[in-house]
C-alpha cells in the first residue's frame, strides 16, 4: 500500500509542475498557425461488400406458391430477429434467417 501511496503522489506531483511551469521549458517552440490545425476525419464508409447479402431462394425438390414463399419468409424473419447470441445484429440476423429457410426446404441460389 506504501508503493500505491509514492506513485499516486509521484504522478500527482508531475502533473501539478506541468501545469504550474511557466513555458519556459517549451524553448523556442512556437505556435502553429490556425491554418495548419489537421482537421477530424469523417468516418469510415463500409463498402458494400462488408455486409452479408441475403441470397435468392428456391424450395427444394418442388416448388411453392409465391403466398407460401412470403409465410415462410416472414416466419422465419420473425424467428432471425428474435434469435440470441453475441455478435453483431446483423450477422446474427443473417445466420438464423438462413438456417430457417434451409430448415423450411429452400435452397439458396447466390446472386453474385
Amino acid at each position: 500500500m506504501r508503493i500505491r501511496g509514492f506513485v499516486v503522489t509521484f504522478i500527482g506531483g508531475l502533473a501539478l509542475a506541468a501545469c504550474a511551469s511557466d513555458g519556459a521549458s517549451l524553448g523556442d517552440a512556437t505556435p502553429l498557425p490556425s491554418g495548419s490545425v489537421p482537421l477530424p476525419r469523417p468516418a469510415p464508409k463500409f463498402a458494400a461488400t462488408s455486409a452479408p447479402v441475403i441470397p435468392t431462394w428456391r424450395h427444394v425438390p418442388e416448388l411453392v406458391s409465391a403466398q407460401q414463399f412470403d409465410q415462410d419468409k416472414a416466419q422465419c424473419t420473425k424467428v432471425a430477429n428474435s434469435a440470441p447470441g453475441v455478435g453483431p445484429p446483423e450477422v446474427k440476423f443473417y445466420l438464423a434467417f438462413t438456417n430457417c429457410m434451409r430448415s423450411e426446404g429452400y435452397q439458396a441460389a447466390s446472386s453474385l
